[in-house]
């Protein structure tokens, strides 16, 4: 038998020291953007300091940023109007809760029907999303608008939880493995004691993947609700947060608050709040369920 480095190789010195460095310059700066959060807009180009004094911390640009959801900045059919922050909210839940638990449910039943039942629209099913993964499709917006159109969806709430409602993508094949591993002679046992397949397939094989189901759900709730570009083609009278933070990134307007302040949206510390809003509920589902997220995907099999 080798035997075991006792020290560490100078190689795997240097690298755990870039490593290292590069971390803290990444949490320097986000140490930095947090603080400039709670400094007046009208101060940063000139404020240097990054630890602000107790009696300088302000919320200000956290009620600039409602302020400017209040104005009438989005421009719709009938003209501009104002969308207040708590509607924003509700349409972002809807968006990515909704979205992501649609698509994750019809991609787990269709990877489900693929993987138990053996016939040839099952190999249809599984080979149809090997060929659109390797084929880019492009140019597809346009058509999907149409489609959205005459079904009378378009720039609606739910518009874009009816269209997520797929099944091609790589969380098929995760759920496809998964239930592959299952043993047929749990659905054996269930049926010669008279449970039908959709019994069998609800109380028996859903429940034995109820952790992988949450893994994938979260991570598409977070690529949902990082994404801007879908609501502003597919929903643009409907504002999420991140749709929001993208048209606060490009306004430059000053605005003056009910207690006669006023607020430079052109600053980086407005943006900056919002951006904070946006990442909150992600940081917190990280730190809380890190060791879950990517953990349960390695898992194969059913454990006796």
């Amino acid at each position: 038998m080798k035997r075991k480095h006792d020290k560490f190789s100078p190689l795997t010195v240097i690298m755990l020291i870039v490593l290292v460095l590069y971390c803290l310059t990444l949490f320097g700066m986000l140490l930095w953007a947090v603080m400039q959060i709670f400094k007046d807009s009208y101060e940063f180009p000139y404020n240097r300091i990054w630890f602000p004094k107790l009696k300088d911390f302000t919320l200000v640009n956290f009620s600039g940023m409602i302020e400017y959801a209040d104005m009438e900045w989005l421009v719709t059919m009938k003209g501009s109007r104002s969308v207040p922050i708590t509607e924003i909210i509700f349409n972002s839940i809807v968006y990515s809760v909704g979205g992501a638990f649609i698509h994750v449910l019809v991609t787990c039943i269709v990877a489900y029907l693929a993987s138990k039942y053996k016939y040839w629209y099952s190999r249809i099913l599984y080979g149809t999303v090997i060929i659109v993964m390797i084929i880019p499709v492009v140019g597809s917006q346009a058509s999907e608008i149409e489609i959205l159109t005459k079904l009378g969806l378009y720039n609606t709430r739910y518009s874009f939880v009816v269209l997520k409602a797929g099944f091609v993508g790589i969380y098929f094949l995760v759920f496809y493995e998964m239930f592959r591993s299952i043993p047929n002679a749990y659905s054996e046992a269930a049926m010669i004691d008279g449970a039908n397949d959709w019994y069998v397939m609800v109380r028996i094989y859903m429940p034995l993947i109820r952790n992988v189901f949450m893994t994938v759900f979260l991570i598409t709730f977070i690529t949902f609700w990082n994404d801007y570009q879908m609501p502003l083609l597919y929903m643009p009278d409907y504002p999420t947060l991140s749709y929001f933070l993208f048209k606060l990134q490009t306004s430059s307007k000053a605005i003056e608050l009910a207690d006669g302040r006023f607020v430079d949206l052109s600053y980086p510390t407005v943006k900056m709040a919002a951006t904070v809003v946006l990442m909150t509920p992600i940081l917190i589902i990280f730190i809380t369920l890190h060791d879950k997220l990517m953990g349960n995907l390695t898992i194969g099999g059913v454990k006796g």
